[in-house]
């Protein structure tokens, strides 16, 4: 019940903050329109040096709860059959998995896959190839497109199961979901399969489901944010009238993430 009792109260905060940034770029937009000044010469370079908290910084912060989780699971010494920590290997075979559900493999995702995992894997450039060539080898097990999404699923489930054997590096599945959240939305799309197959790793790893609504909750209300800041950031008004709706969002934005970060360490 304290879970619970957290989302809701979390979730009352997240709601506040999105309701609030809305309101924020409602009136920026409405204090744009009546600002009758001449405009700045390098207003947009000026609002770009605003510095603002990288979406993916949340992971340094909970760095630490791979190794903690490491030593729980060390010194108790049995294996209750949860899920508590996956290899890196095996979660960065479910990201791919992820990347696959719609049916492409983009460009920007193969981008954003090295991306996520060089932050988990120092030794990712030496370990691609393989992970790589281990899901493609699943994949092709599917006879036509009908099977692709009972494949994917296969390959996490393989990938949860085995990931118990392994002692690498770790990361709990909180974290993996929270990646698979921000890979599934970098395209600005969040297509049903993605949607299904991270409900089947929730489900795997016996996360809370109060718990997982509330980060699709904050990747949606970040999303929000992220469009009123470009909105902002593409106007021509003098920096000192839209400064203060930037430094607003942002501040928002950071409440976001220490909410997220609070939940993945819950």
């Amino acid at each position: 019940m304290a879970r619970l009792s957290f989302g809701k109260g979390l979730k009352e905060k997240l709601q506040s903050a999105a309701d609030a940034a809305k309101t924020a770029a409602k009136d920026a937009k409405a204090a744009v329109k009546d600002v009758k000044l001449p405009d700045v010469d390098g207003v947009k370079a000026k609002v770009k040096d605003v510095k603002l908290p990288d979406l993916e910084s949340v992971k340094a912060k909970v760095e630490n709860v791979k190794d903690s989780f490491q030593k729980k699971s060390q010194e108790k010494g049995e294996d209750t059959g949860a899920v508590t920590v996956l290899s890196t290997h095996s979660a960065l075979k479910i990201v791919y998995y992820l990347m696959a559900a719609d049916g492409e493999i983009l460009a920007s995702e193969e981008e954003k896959f090295d991306s996520v995992g060089k932050e988990l894997d120092p030794g990712f450039a030496e370990h691609k190839a393989q992970i790589v060539q281990e899901c493609r080898a699943q994949m092709d097990k599917a006879m036509d497109s009908s099977d692709h999404y009972d494949v994917l699923q296969d390959g996490v489930e393989e990938a949860l199961r085995s990931s118990r054997q392994t002692a690498d590096s770790l990361i709990t599945p909180k974290l993996l979901v929270w990646d698979l959240l921000t890979i599934a939305y970098s395209d600005g799309e969040y297509d049903d399969s993605e949607r299904r197959l991270i409900k089947y790793v929730v489900r795997k790893t016996d996360i809370d489901k109060a718990v997982f609504l509330e980060l699709e909750s904050s990747i949606l209300t970040l999303m929000d944010i992220e469009r009123e800041l470009a909105w902002i950031k593409t106007t021509n008004k003098p920096y000192l009238t839209i400064e203060a709706m930037v430094n607003e969002l942002a501040d928002r934005r950071n409440v976001i993430f220490e909410s997220v970060k609070d939940l993945i360490l819950l």
